[in-house]
């Protein structure tokens, strides 16, 4: 597997964002994705050591539709919340869409 297709983007939740004084990330991993790929994918993409990687499970959330039929309401999904060692940062905010689309309409 592809190192840029382990990591898919990051989440940026009220609640992750206040971890990351902790020094802990959270991003939605590839659902064939190991923790040791994780871990080495940070390394090489974003050239920061990791300490730890923990990986959650997401269930998806269905609801009754038309004729008593289950719809997908929300889609299941794998997130790793990645503890970065001690003095490391990374700079989510570069990486969001709202600042490349502000970095496109500075430069029009």
């Amino acid at each position: 597997m592809n190192l840029a297709q382990i990591l898919l983007k990051p989440v940026m939740t009220e609640k992750t964002v206040s971890q990351e004084v902790q020094n802990k990330y959270s991003f939605i991993v590839h659902e064939d994705a190991t923790k040791v790929d994780v871990k080495n994918a940070m390394m090489e993409l974003y050239g920061v050591k990791v300490a730890k990687v923990n990986i959650l499970h997401g269930l998806p959330k269905f609801r009754l539709g038309k004729g008593r039929k289950p719809m997908q309401k929300r889609a299941a999904n794998r997130r790793a919340i990645i503890t970065l060692k001690a003095g490391e940062k990374l700079d989510l905010a570069k990486t969001t869409k709202t600042s490349k689309s502000k970095a496109a309409a500075a430069s029009n």
